[in-house]
C-alpha cells in the first residue's frame, strides 16, 4: 500500500537516498543530511511544488523502517546531549501536553509545536538546545 502523498515508484528512491546520506533515522531529524535527502526528492522548493511536507517525508521514512524496508545504517553520529533529570521532566510535560503521550512524539517532527517545545525548554531550562539535540533527547527519552 502506497501513502498517497508519494508517488508509486519513489519508494525506491527514498530508500537510496537515505542510504547515500548515511545517518540513522532517529539522529536525521534537523540536519542538513535530511535537508539533503529532501531536497534530492523535492528540490529545494519541496512542500511549495509538490505538497510533500519535511514532516510528511519523516513520516515516511518512519513507516518505511516499520515495514522493514529502510536498512539499519549502525549507530548515531553521536550521542544525545544529557541535560539534568529535571529538564528532561519538563522536556517530557511539554511533548505530553502536545501530543498525549511520549510514545506519539513522532508526530511533533517539523511542527510549530515541535519549534514551541524546544524554546520553551530552553526558556525554562536555561538551555540553548538546538531542534535538533532536543529532538535525540526526546527520541532517548521514549526507548
Amino acid at each position: 500500500m502506497t501513502d498517497a502523498l508519494f508517488e508509486t515508484n519513489d519508494e525506491a528512491e527514498l530508500v537510496s537516498v537515505y542510504q547515500r546520506v548515511g545517518r540513522t533515522l532517529d539522529d536525521l531529524p534537523y540536519t542538513d543530511e535530511f535537508e539533503q535527502v529532501y531536497t534530492a526528492m523535492y528540490g529545494p522548493e519541496g512542500r511549495d511544488a509538490h505538497g510533500v511536507s519535511r514532516a510528511d517525508v519523516f513520516h515516511r521514512l518512519h513507516n518505511l523502517r516499520k515495514a522493514g524496508k529502510l536498512p539499519r545504517l549502525g549507530r548515531a553520529v553521536g550521542k544525545p546531549p544529557r541535560i539534568e533529570p529535571k529538564h528532561e521532566a519538563v522536556l517530557v510535560e511539554l511533548v505530553e501536553a502536545a501530543v498525549g503521550r511520549l510514545s506519539l512524539r513522532d508526530r511533533l517532527l517539523y511542527t510549530p509545536a515541535f519549534d514551541g517545545i524546544v524554546g520553551q525548554l530552553n526558556t525554562r531550562a536555561g538551555l540553548a538546545l538546538s531542534r535538533h539535540d532536543a529532538w535525540r533527547i526526546v527520541a532517548k527519552l521514549a526507548k
